[in-house]
């Protein structure tokens, strides 16, 4: 872990030595720019239900990669038990360079989709790394219907935090001070999920199956 933070340390900086610091904003198609009325009085950005659902899409893929074909099965032998996988001919080697491939790519669309709503800069993914962290400890590692599932439950908690938590404090608090306390116990409800789960599964939500 610290030799893969260090490498995006270097990264980064090459980065910077290429094509500047300066953050770039991508434009957000046309078709997709404006809002779409959900239910009567609730409307929400169209572009924003394309990340949803491709968010759903990618996710249920993995599933079906990693539980329902042979790659899937080839990639869970390797994760349970290297040697005994490779004496059966798999090639985890290969196998697992496939899977880091895989990782960088969905990595690249996820950089790409967000594009249009946060600023395109160095350094823009590392403030994810933790939450993804605890996204994978809530679900289980090497499980993708964990990992969805606590991306889910993460997901709301932190915006219960950020959106209503405010809106209630306001009525004991002063504004600015309600605006800084709902992200503050949104993080601290976060870690609080994670350690409730390490408690009383420590293997996470939904463990990997061999």
């Amino acid at each position: 872990v610290l030799a893969t933070f260090g490498v995006i340390l270097v990264a980064d900086d090459l980065v910077k030595m290429i094509w500047g610091p300066s953050p770039v904003m991508a434009p957000t198609p046309a078709a997709l720019s404006g809002p779409i009325e959900i239910i009567d009085g609730l409307p929400y950005p169209a572009y924003r239900l394309v990340i949803l659902g491709a968010g759903v899409l990618v996710a249920l893929a993995l599933y079906l990669l990693v539980n329902h074909t042979r790659v899937g099965m080839r990639v869970r032998a390797g994760a349970s038990d290297r040697p005994m996988a490779e004496l059966m001919g798999v090639h985890v080697g290969r196998i697992f360079n496939g899977v880091f491939l895989l990782g960088a790519a969905l990595a690249a669309l996820a950089g790409a989709l967000m594009g249009p709503i946060v600023a395109v800069q160095v350094g823009m993914g590392e403030q994810i790394l933790i939450p993804a962290l605890v996204v994978l400890v809530i679900g289980g590692i090497g499980s993708v219907r964990g990992a969805f599932v606590a991306a889910l439950l993460v997901g709301l908690v932190d915006t219960i935090g950020r959106a209503f938590l405010p809106m209630l404090l306001r009525a004991t608090l002063p504004p600015a001070t309600a605006a800084d306390l709902g992200p503050l116990f949104a993080e601290v409800a976060m870690y609080a999920l994670m350690v409730v789960v390490l408690i009383f599964r420590p293997s996470g939500l939904f463990s990997a199956r061999a």
